[in-house]
């Protein structure tokens, strides 16, 4: 028995959602280390305040979830 076994994928709603999470909260580092540059991104996520890039990293997880929700067997009632 494999831990995560890949069975064959209907798309869904969670995996739909968790690709958008993902690209929505990857926008806001990239665009800051264009913008600030590497220094001031560390100190962002450093930092004790709640900034954009710390909401961004619980983006991720989010969406990293509703991927692996959306791969898991579901019920279907028929």
């Amino acid at each position: 028995n494999k831990l995560f076994k890949l069975k064959p994928y209907k798309p869904n709603i969670l995996t739909a959602f968790g690709v958008i999470f993902l690209i929505s909260a990857a926008i806001i580092p990239i665009q800051n280390l264009i913008v600030w540059g590497p220094d001031f991104v560390h100190h962002f996520y450093t930092s004790s305040e709640i900034t954009s890039e710390k909401i961004s990293i619980g983006v991720i997880t989010l969406g990293i979830s509703f991927i692996l929700l959306g791969y898991k067997k579901q019920v279907h009632i028929e």
